[in-house]
């Protein structure tokens, strides 16, 4: 998950920088190489999710997916971002049953 005010290239590539230099700078490099995975395509790895403006909106909807992630075990980030919040659980169960 990423939340960016810049370019997406600009952003993948640093990533793809951190991959190739074994860098702890992007936890997603750190993740693929730990798990030797490759490295690919930024069409391959980069989807937008929602698009909105910086500020407290945006962060609730990071949270959100995040959250949705997390509760998939599909989240690469550090488990400390991870809160419980029973209104997400609510809103998963109603439209992930």
């Amino acid at each position: 998950m990423l939340q960016t005010g810049g370019n997406f290239t600009e952003r993948y590539n640093e990533h793809k920088c951190a991959f190739w230099n074994n860098s702890h700078s992007s936890k997603f490099a750190q993740h693929l190489n730990e798990h030797i995975h490759s490295f690919s395509a930024i069409n391959d790895i980069v989807q937008i999710l929602h698009y909105q403006k910086k500020g407290p909106h945006l962060n609730t909807i990071e949270h959100f997916y995040i959250h949705t992630e997390a509760t998939s075990n599909k989240h690469l980030i550090d488990n400390q971002t991870i809160y419980p919040n029973r209104i997400f659980d609510t809103i998963l169960k109603i439209y992930h049953p």
